[in-house]
């Protein structure tokens, strides 16, 4: 030890008393060490460190008018902590910040990238590498390899070029190119990203090959051509900006054609499919302190469905055969909220012609005045709501409607805070200014105030584990049309209370109602971990001659139980005498095993407002292994005895590639008379980092 020791000393004193290397000073530990001339010889264990470098090696010769190191045996060398290689000789020139190296293991650490190579040289930032093996796997037997005759490897660009590429699954070789670059870190770069393989019955072979262009940081350009071997090509397009830090836009165009014989065959409305979109949003635009604000857009135009349900971004795939536009714009303060809004829709079922008797939101304003003290007054809270929005359409009858509702509420602690009573004053002004109109319509106005009392008490009491807390409040509410003037649809004994023309401008009339309500839930002392919840709810209307009639019983009830929720919420009509709705959810999670599950049932009856529907859902998965996890998932509609989505899937994880085969069943939306049921096999193999391969196979299309 006391040998080791004075030769560090020794090396330490040599190498400070001379000139730094390139600002940069290193230590070396050695058993023995000799000094000749500008020669430093150590061998032994040796290591020598700096700020940038990490060597080790049995033997390593300094030459310090050269300024290299010369390593022997177990060459060890650590680069920035990122880079490590292993060989048998190495050269390292700190001038030139170059090395050589003989036979070489290559490891990069942000990526676990390795590569083995008869003969490596670095020369700055590139280290080129002869006749070498690239992995992310196991050394001794990797699951998947690349041979290669000669690689570059740039260290700042963290990119990989390799000619003449061969890629092996164990000593398999299943593939072969000209040439291979690749990145080994996730950095936004142009390049190709996997393409998508599929075969189906019907559109026969398909491939689709996205081209990812990212000249700079703040934009992007993904150009998506495909091509159906029995339907068809087409490509879409998605430009990506940010202008700001607070600030996306989006620009999305894509185009396909189908064959005539496909379009025949599948009795489709259009041979062309075309459309567009617009997505912007932006924070901070106007706003600073702490003000707020923010735009949003959208803007979307299709000709049909099969522009949706063609494109290869499953997130923006639609069945919804309504297409919306929508401009929202926000200022929020403190004190104060104000929008405008705008919404525009396409029915792309329907023709043009009949296009034009949908009706658009085109635009609607908002004012809105937080809650703030009456005149001074205490506890006595005001706030003023006004909107205005305009109907519009080229066929039929359009509308200005404005809005004002003005709320004042007191409420108050009674009994020692056991007690609170809520009374509420709220007046409502509504006025339609009819447009496009060939009927005359006289405008209509209608003046509502609705007064409400409230009473309720909050309530907590501990246990000795438990914590129990329970809201129980009675609500009664008093509404009153003060002026009914001008057409009005739905407004009971108005003359157009049933007129369709304007069935789209629909009042309401509200009778005198009591509302009771229960909220009760139990938690753990420890953590405030919820264990049960429990609500109750029953309203008490009363019709135009005062008799009051009960209304629908609500009742939900969760309970959670460490990995395991479950919830139920069901709704009783007493007019009807039966249960019209019910809503069933749970979860469960136990080691590797996950469980999700859902029912629904609604009931039709004379009084319930529902429709006959009965579906559930359930989703699970296994993680069998570390790497291996299995799952299922299906949603299914119990009375029409059609699944909309079944799948199976596997996923093996490995250090290094990633393995996902997926079996879907799903029913997608089309242009003709009917749904189309699609059985589909997806495959998706990544190799890590390189990337991979996405497959689909459609199986059947009915």
């Amino acid at each position: 030890m006391l040998k080791k020791s004075l030769a560090s000393l020794l090396l330490l004193s040599t190498l400070s008393f001379g000139e730094e290397l390139q600002t940069e000073k290193f230590q070396i530990i050695s058993e023995n060490i000799k000094t000749e001339n500008n020669i430093v010889t150590a061998s032994g264990s040796v290591v020598v460190f700096s700020a940038t470098y990490y060597l080790s090696a049995s033997k390593i010769i300094y030459d310090k008018e050269k300024e290299t190191f010369e390593l022997f045996d177990n060459v060890l060398i650590l680069k920035d902590n990122t880079i490590q290689t292993q060989s048998d000789y190495a050269l390292i020139n700190l001038k030139n910040d170059a090395y050589a190296q003989s036979p070489v293991m290559l490891f990069d650490k942000e990526s676990n990238l390795w590569v083995n190579s008869k003969k490596s040289t670095k020369d700055q930032t590139n280290i080129e590498l002869d006749s070498s093996i690239i992995s992310s796997c196991d050394c001794v037997d990797p699951a998947w390899s690349i041979r290669v005759s000669s690689a570059s490897y740039d260290t700042e660009n963290k990119w990989m070029h390799a000619y003449n590429p061969r890629l092996y699954f164990r000593n398999v070789p299943v593939f072969y190119s000209p040439y291979l670059g690749f990145p080994t870190d996730t950095t936004r770069r142009t390049g190709l990203l996997p393409p998508t393989i599929g075969y189906s019955n019907t559109e026969g072979l398909s491939y689709s090959q996205s081209i990812f262009i990212a000249p700079k940081a703040n934009y992007d350009l993904e150009i998506i051509p495909q091509i159906r071997d029995k339907r068809g090509f087409g490509v879409y397009s998605y430009f990506r900006y940010a202008d700001s830090a607070y600030s996306l836009l989006k620009l999305n165009a894509g185009f396909f054609r189908e064959k005539e014989s496909y379009k025949q065959e599948n009795d489709l409305d259009n041979q062309k499919h075309y459309g567009w979109s617009v997505d912007y949003e932006r924070t901070k635009l106007l706003s600073s302190g702490n003000h707020q604000d923010g735009l949003y857009a959208s803007i979307n135009w299709l000709n049909d469905i099969e522009y949706d349900t063609l494109e290869e971004d499953d997130d923006s795939t639609s069945s919804d055969e309504k297409v919306e536009s929508k401009i929202n714009y926000f200022y929020n303060t403190p004190k104060y909220y104000g929008g405008i809004y705008g919404r525009y829709y396409i029915d792309t079922d329907l023709d043009d012609d009949e296009n034009d008797e949908t009706l658009q939101k085109l635009p609607e304003l908002q004012f809105h005045s937080y809650n703030d003290e009456l005149f001074g007054l205490n506890k006595v809270l005001y706030s003023l709501d006004s909107r205005f929005k305009r109907y519009t359409r080229k066929v039929g009858v359009g509308a200005n409607y404005y809005e004002v509702s003005l709320p004042i509420n007191y409420s108050r602690y009674f009994l020692d805070d056991y007690l609170y009573v809520n009374i509420e004053n709220k007046s409502v002004l509504s006025k339609y200014e009819y447009t496009n109109d060939t009927s005359n319509y006289e405008d209509g106005t209608l003046i509502q105030n609705e007064v409400s009392v409230s009473v309720g008490t909050d309530l907590i009491k501990p246990y000795d584990k438990y914590l129990h807390t329970i809201n129980i409040e009675a609500e009664y509410s008093h509404p009153k049309n003060i002026k009914e003037d001008g057409a009005l649809y739905g407004i009971s004994g108005n003359d157009y209370e049933e007129e369709d023309d304007l069935s789209s401008f629909t009042n309401s009339t509200s009778n005198k109602t009591i509302n009771l309500s229960l909220n009760q839930s139990l938690y753990h002392n420890d953590n405030l971990e919820q264990l049960i919840n429990h609500k109750l709810k029953q309203s008490i209307l009363y019709n135009s001659v005062d008799e009051p009639k009960l209304q629908n019983t609500e009742n939900y009830i969760k309970l959670n139980y460490k990995d395991a929720t479950i919830s139920n919420r069901i709704t009783y009509n007493v007019q009807d005498k039966q249960f019209i709705e019910n809503t069933i959810s749970t979860s469960y999670k136990i080691k590797d095993l996950t469980l999700n599950a859902g029912y629904y049932k609604s009931k039709d009856t004379p009084n319930s407002g529902k429709e006959d529907l009965e579906s559930y859902n359930v989703e699970a998965n296994y993680n069998i292994s570390k790497d291996y996890k299995f799952g299922y998932y299906e949603n299914y509609n119990i009375l029409e005895k059609i699944r909309s989505k079944q799948g199976i899937n596997l996923n093996i994880d490995d250090k290094c590639w990633n393995f996902d085969i997926t079996y879907e069943r799903e029913r997608v939306a089309s242009s003709s008379d009917d749904d189309v049921d699609q059985k589909i096999i997806y495959l998706n193999l990544t190799l890590k980092p390189l990337g991979g391969i996405k497959q689909e196979y459609t199986v059947e299309d009915n």
